[in-house]
């Protein structure tokens, strides 16, 4: 965790946040550096008193803290496997509906949409049809609103560094997905970004490459709920959220959420290809189609400036891509 960015957002309690209650969050640094942290915990001091770990550089900031760690403590502790070729080994035994494969499968679709093939050598922040092209799509070259930025569902984090492409202020990427934000957070530590390549069946390729100039030093990334965001209002000049709105519990609340964080003036960009599914989101909570999302961002405040459609493709493995036609809402607080 960029100490930088723990002074500039000043984050609240999450489990206070969900009780209507802005509690800060006092930091106690066990480990790291006189900018980065990489053990610790904020602690609620003035609430509930909860105590939210950093592991491995990446705070932990979601209201249901033991849920959260119910279902991901096993991909927390989960070692990296340092060799390609153990890799393979492991993967090919493990066998394609392992948890292994599953996870190597979405850090390899999403690791191409965010950074390319990575066959140079170098990542791409602006692959066609990838997921920084949705931003550039939506904003332009820049420059973003004075103020923070976030990014809500960042997942492998070229969003991230897109953004801060765009400001000079501070980025910060939110998901809830460890095995995809361990790749965004070693991509801010060392400027190089690697991830496994699938090819087809369980054999993958492990691709690494360099992120493009120094913005990395400005990002940051944690775990946090976009249904909660551990922010006061106002705290972001900016708030982005590329494809996020089909596939969460309750996306009226998330635009909710992001509208309440935005400053005056800020601007946002939400994207989605309105690909719904009921173990994501409710049935009853899907949005009907683009008039819907309008109304929806203008319940929350939120004044709508353009609607545009861009094509998003991911790579599922190298015989097949799946291409959706995304719709990019941009506008800013009302």
């Amino acid at each position: 965790m960029r100490l930088g960015h723990f002074e500039a957002l000043r984050p609240l309690c999450p489990a206070c946040r969900a009780r209507g209650q802005d509690r800060p969050l006092t930091l106690v640094a066990e480990a790291g550096t006189d900018s980065d942290i990489t053990a610790g915990v904020l602690v609620c001091r003035d609430g509930c008193e909860q105590a939210f770990p950093i592991i491995d550089g990446i705070p932990i900031l979601m209201p249901d803290l033991a849920g959260w760690l119910a279902s991901n403590l096993h991909l927390v502790q989960q070692s990296d496997i340092a060799g390609a070729a153990a890799e393979a080994v492991v993967g090919a035994l493990a066998g394609p509906d392992s948890a292994f494969n599953i996870v190597r499968q979405q850090q390899s679709t999403y690791g191409h949409s965010h950074y390319g093939d990575l066959a140079d050598g170098s990542a791409c922040l602006d692959v066609p049809g990838g997921a920084v092209s949705l931003l550039h799509a939506g904003l332009g070259p820049g420059p973003l609103p004075p103020g923070p930025v976030l990014d809500i569902g960042c997942a492998v984090g070229g969003g991230v560094f897109g953004l801060c492409a765009m400001t000079d202020g501070p980025v910060l990427g939110i998901d809830v997905n460890w095995p995809l934000l361990k790749i965004a957070r070693s991509a801010c530590d060392t400027g190089r970004v690697t991830f496994p390549f699938r090819q087809t069946g369980v054999h993958y390729d492990r691709r690494s490459g360099v992120l493009p100039g120094e913005n990395h030093h400005k990002a940051d990334v944690w775990v946090a709920d976009a249904l909660v965001l551990p922010f006061a209002a106002g705290t972001f000049g900016q708030v982005v959220s590329l494809n996020v709105l089909d596939c969460i519990s309750d996306p009226v609340r998330m635009v909710a959420e992001l509208a309440r964080s935005l400053a005056s003036g800020g601007g946002y960009l939400v994207s989605t290809p309105f690909d719904w599914a009921s173990h994501a989101t409710p049935a009853h909570l899907w949005i009907a189609g683009t008039d819907g999302v309008v109304k929806v961002l203008e319940q929350s405040g939120l004044k709508l400036l353009q609607i545009q459609e861009a094509e998003w493709k991911l790579r599922l493995h190298a015989l097949s891509v799946m291409t959706y036609q995304v719709k990019i809402f941009t506008g800013a607080q009302a």
